[in-house]
């Protein structure tokens, strides 16, 4: 009610605040200047105005004052009078609180300028953000890429590190091969790795891989010297059996236990092989010969049970000479 007074509805509540009073008192309570009236007005101003009056009417409390026949009025100088004491009450509480309102000032000076750095901080904090971003999907997609090649490097290297392995020849090998003697275990094992690299080695050539070049001259070097190395072995077992009075069952069973030896001759130098085995042939029949040679001559001498002595006399039946080869038991 005091914003309809004090903003521009005072032509309208004197209007309807002397209707009120005539109507109440049967007279104006201030005599109506109609020179100030301009009867000329248009249809819509007079409708406007018609609506501004209807308006104010329809507000409840304009309603209750005609209700209560209040004097509009003396109303609103009462409301203004109350807001004119109300804001000199309030002028008083902020000059009262002026330095404490000056303090918050300061401060909100200062908060501004604080949230202000904060803010470019944060600023700098979202570009620094959005760059650590890229770079960690840069970082991601590098990851990937090198799990890739790590996956196929991997795959790669179970199979060169066997081919690797094929291909090196360990300075161990080569010192059992070349001075060890032939009888030790260790000769033994190096001899069934050397024999690996040489198929392998020779399964190279045939694939054509550069790498058997590398390998190639220091193996057939290894297999020549143990190749003789297992041939004056074997050869002196063999003589050894042409001995007088010799156990050749104790040099065979000697090369029984050595059979790896003629199975590498035999799968890398054939001729040496053959050289051995003839060799052999050749020894053990000569002393089987001799042995059945010796045999059967002992045997034609005990033909006889009784063989006739210097005591025996001419022209007596000879009845105790027996054939040995036909006596039946």
């Amino acid at each position: 009610m005091a914003e309809a007074v004090t903003e521009g509805g005072a032509a309208s509540v004197d209007s309807v605040s002397g209707a009120m009073a005539y109507l109440q008192n049967g007279k104006s309570a201030d005599p109506l200047n109609l020179g100030d009236l301009d009867l000329t007005t248009d249809e819509f101003i007079l409708d406007e105005v018609d609506i501004h009056i209807q308006a104010n009417l329809e507000d409840d409390l304009v309603k209750e004052a005609l209700k209560t026949g209040v004097d509009l009025r003396q109303y609103s100088k009462q409301v203004e009078t109350e807001l004119q004491r109300i804001e000199q009450a309030s002028i008083k509480d902020y000059i009262k609180e002026s330095q404490n309102i000056a303090s918050l000032h300061n401060q909100i000076t200062a908060c501004d300028s604080i949230l202000e750095r904060m803010e470019g901080m944060l600023s700098s904090f979202q570009s620094d953000l959005s760059s650590i971003s890229s770079e960690i999907q840069t970082l991601q997609q590098q990851s990937v890429s090198m799990n890739m090649r790590l996956k196929n490097r991997q795959a790669v290297r179970s199979q060169l590190s066997q081919l690797v392995d094929e291909l090196v020849v360990p300075s161990t090998m080569i010192s059992v091969i070349l001075d060890s003697p032939v009888t030790e275990q260790e000769f033994l094992e190096q001899l069934h790795e050397l024999n690996n690299k040489i198929n392998f080695a020779k399964e190279l050539s045939f694939r054509e891989t550069l790498a058997c070049s590398d390998i190639q001259d220091i193996v057939d070097r290894l297999k020549i010297k143990a190749v003789s190395k297992i041939r004056e072995f074997i050869l002196q077992k063999i003589y050894s059996f042409r001995k007088p009075m010799t156990n050749y069952q104790i040099p065979q069973n000697t090369l029984l236990k050595y059979r790896f030896f003629y199975q590498f001759l035999l799968a890398n130098e054939r001729t040496v092989a053959k050289e051995i085995r003839d060799e052999y042939v050749d020894t053990m029949s000569k002393i089987y010969f001799s042995y059945f040679k010796s045999y059967s001559g002992r045997l034609l001498k005990v033909q006889y049970e009784d063989v006739a002595d210097k005591d025996d006399l001419m022209g007596v039946e000879d009845t105790a000479k027996k054939d040995i080869l036909l006596k039946h038991p």
